[in-house]
């Protein structure tokens, strides 16, 4: 499965030649983010959040499955000067988070834009410090036109999706939005662990 998710990823930015901007939600999260420090961004495709973080001071792990989005995202990342402030791995998700990140100091802050897997739960639970915050964002089905050739249904979260993660996940929500194709979430996590997940 990792090298079919690859090949189709490597297609999708194989010609492109810029990682275009950072997603709203980050953006818009801005005045509840930690000052800068450590951030990991889960499927940063070609590193638009890694850059926008790493042009604010904050030291970045990228991490994504396709060589050519990360290729995408250290030339943009050196262009605007930040590529020092960013580490990016290839790795396949699915499979977990990579091991050079699952030691050394915890994060101050979680991304994962339109990516909806266990390794984000997984990491904001074992890697993301007390007070740290998570934003992320996933496809929906709320408000999503059915039919067409949307998405696959397995990428879509359900109704009400990200409340239940941030319980389960120990996290205090700041902002849940919902609707339109889309959810998102933006929340800090609390001195607790949570309870697991099912």
């Amino acid at each position: 499965m990792a090298d079919d998710d690859r090949t189709r990823w490597d297609d999708r930015y194989r010609h492109r030649t810029a990682p275009g901007p950072a997603r709203s939600v980050l953006v818009d999260a801005a005045p509840v983010l930690p000052p800068a420090g450590r951030a990991l961004d889960l499927a940063c495709g070609p590193g638009a959040e890694a850059v926008w973080l790493a042009a604010r001071g904050w030291q970045v792990d990228a991490v994504d499955v396709s060589g050519a989005a990360l290729e995408l995202g250290r030339r943009a990342a050196d262009d605007a000067g930040v590529g020092d402030r960013i580490r990016f791995v290839q790795a396949d998700l699915d499979a977990g988070l990579p091991a050079e990140l699952q030691a050394g100091p915890l994060y101050d802050l979680v991304v994962a834009g339109h990516f909806r897997a266990p390794v984000v739960e997984d990491a904001v639970r074992h890697r993301l410090r007390s007070g740290g915050v998570v934003v992320t964002s996933r496809l929906s089905v709320v408000g999503r036109t059915p039919g067409g050739d949307g998405p696959d249904p397995r990428f879509l979260a359900a109704p009400g999706e990200l409340a239940v993660f941030a319980v389960a996940a120990g996290l205090e929500p700041i902002e849940i939005r919902e609707g339109d194709g889309e959810t998102s979430l933006v929340a800090r996590r609390s001195g607790q662990a949570g309870a697991p997940s099912v």
